[in-house]
């Protein structure tokens, strides 16, 4: 039996790292034709290395949504020195700037990382109430289809958040009914289910150490 643990997280926090932060981002420094260049974009996240910031950006230049506008000189002062060097970085223009998140592949390739967590959550907010076979029906398309189990682990995960009521508890022969709580229809971007990489201190009761974490797939 898995061992459970009562873990001490802060809520509530703004995370400002992962695509839909790195895009809003993007978005509001190219906006009206400005350039702009990858140091302004790591400037506005917590993105440990920009390691992810960095393969973010080349899937965008893959997919046509950015392109390099030029190449400068940037000038580079080693940390305790007063050596200075320059290298080349290049200058960014933005091509097109829709408010949803590009998917996409690391080939620049449309993706579906997410898009069943984005089709469940659309679902739930136009459906007046819903079973697990009704929420998987009407998050479902031709591309991307959404199975039963799926949707399922997608309303556990929110009801236990808070996201969703409890019209009827599901029995043997009679299956849970859910509606969206009013009071956490936050907007159109979908709560995202995280797989997290943790170091958790069992006598602090507490995560130590920043969590890095991955989008599940739906």
């Amino acid at each position: 039996m898995p061992i459970q643990l009562e873990l001490r997280v802060t809520t509530g926090k703004p995370v400002y790292r992962g695509h839909d932060h790195y895009w809003s981002v993007i978005r509001d420094l190219g906006k009206g034709g400005r350039l702009f260049t990858f140091e302004e974009i790591d400037l506005r996240c917590n993105d440990r290395d920009g390691k992810c910031i960095s393969d973010y950006v080349i899937r965008l230049l893959r997919a046509g949504f950015l392109e390099i506008a030029e190449t400068r000189d940037h000038l580079v002062t080693r940390y305790a020195s007063t050596n200075k060097s320059t290298r080349p970085e290049n200058v960014y223009r933005l091509l097109k700037r829709p408010s949803a998140t590009p998917i996409l592949n690391r080939d620049g390739s449309p993706g579906k990382l997410g898009q069943g967590q984005i089709q469940l959550w659309t679902a739930i907010r136009s459906l007046s109430a819903f079973d697990v076979n009704e929420l998987a029906i009407a998050a479902s398309t031709v591309d991307v289809p959404v199975r039963a189990k799926s949707a399922q682990a997608y309303i556990y995960r929110l009801e236990l958040a808070g996201y969703l009521q409890v019209l009827r508890k599901g029995k043997a022969a009679t299956p849970g009914i859910w509606r969206l709580n009013p009071a956490m229809n936050t907007g159109p971007k979908p709560p995202k289910i995280l797989r997290s990489k943790l170091v958790y201190d069992a006598n602090l009761k507490q995560v130590m150490g920043p969590v890095v974490a991955e989008e599940v797939a739906a």
